[in-house]
């Protein structure tokens, strides 16, 4: 009897354990929901069938009269983007005036590169007649109904931040796949390499090549020119080049001249200049007393 208490015990046991690691696993997965853009107003519409394949058309909605006004909130949760379109209504055993928001539709967009039928085209997609206005596709949860509804924004900068979100959201996407992949990448060649050194031995390096000439073996190296293979003797290349020291070099500047010699010819200069001027004036003398001589 002990023994099969034991092993009812030890059971029990195994089972709670089994069950308490299996909690703890769902415990442990983290849903992230990261906020990507508010909007304050936004316009819904009912919108008829598309008429032509080319797409729909914001002037067969009846844009003056839209179904409601809301406003839109854009959400990121794990890899599927949310847009909730938020709509307000009287709030109940509250004083008059007083409203709260509630749940008007929602679209759940789950990006695939892989699936065709998963691009974001499929719940998002542009009129082409506007560039403020879009058709979304809306799915009821608790029937999984699905419809199309209109949207509008009285700004465009509002109708590109909505645009913008959703381009950031598919670029995410693939940036992550693709460190994905480079992530499985590195971890498959890390047991590529710990499966081939596995017995502790370390892998030779490769050996180099051996380009080393042998004994008797020669190269020949033909260079051509412009005029051909010539030969240079030294004569020539001694011609060619220019003796060192003298590259680029400038002729000295004449030495500064003599001091004295200068000073001395000035004044043979100026003696010069003063004995003509003497004898010019002793001549105009002589010639206004020539007529009083006997």
């Amino acid at each position: 009897r002990e023994d099969t208490m034991n092993k009812r015990l030890c059971q029990t046991m195994s089972t709670n354990v089994g069950s308490s690691s299996t909690n703890e696993e769902e415990s442990e997965k983290v849903v992230i929901e990261q906020r990507l853009l508010k909007l304050d107003e936004v316009f819904v519409y009912k919108i008829p069938a598309m008429k032509t394949a080319d797409g729909h058309r914001a002037e067969d909605w009846n844009l003056a009269t839209p179904l409601a006004t809301c406003s839109l909130i854009v959400n990121r949760r794990d890899d599927s983007l949310c847009i909730n379109i938020m709509a307000e209504r009287p709030k109940a055993n509250a004083p008059p005036g007083a409203t709260e928001s509630y749940l008007f539709a929602q679209s759940i967009i789950q990006v695939k590169s892989d699936q065709s039928s998963h691009k974001l085209e499929h719940w998002v997609e542009p009129v082409v007649d506007s560039s403020r206005y879009f058709a979304m596709r809306i799915r009821d949860s608790r029937t999984g109904r699905e419809a199309f509804i209109g949207i509008g924004f009285r700004e465009r900068n509002d109708a590109t931040n909505f645009r913008m979100t959703m381009e950031d959201y598919v670029a995410a996407l693939k940036r992550e796949e693709k460190a994905q992949v480079l992530h499985q990448q590195f971890e498959q060649s890390l047991e590529h390499q710990s499966a081939e050194g596995g017995d502790g031995e370390e892998q030779p390096l490769p050996s180099m090549s051996n380009l080393s000439l042998k004994e008797g073996e020669k190269i020949h190296i033909n260079i051509k020119g412009n005029g051909g293979s010539k030969r240079v003797t030294p004569a020539a290349s001694n011609k060619q080049t220019p003796k060192k020291g003298l590259v680029g070099l400038r002729k000295p500047p004449p030495p500064p001249p003599d001091v004295d010699a200068v000073a001395a010819k000035a004044s043979s200069v100026e003696n010069t200049v003063s004995n003509t001027q003497e004898k010019e004036e002793d001549e105009e003398e002589g010639d206004e007393w020539g007529d009083f001589e006997g």
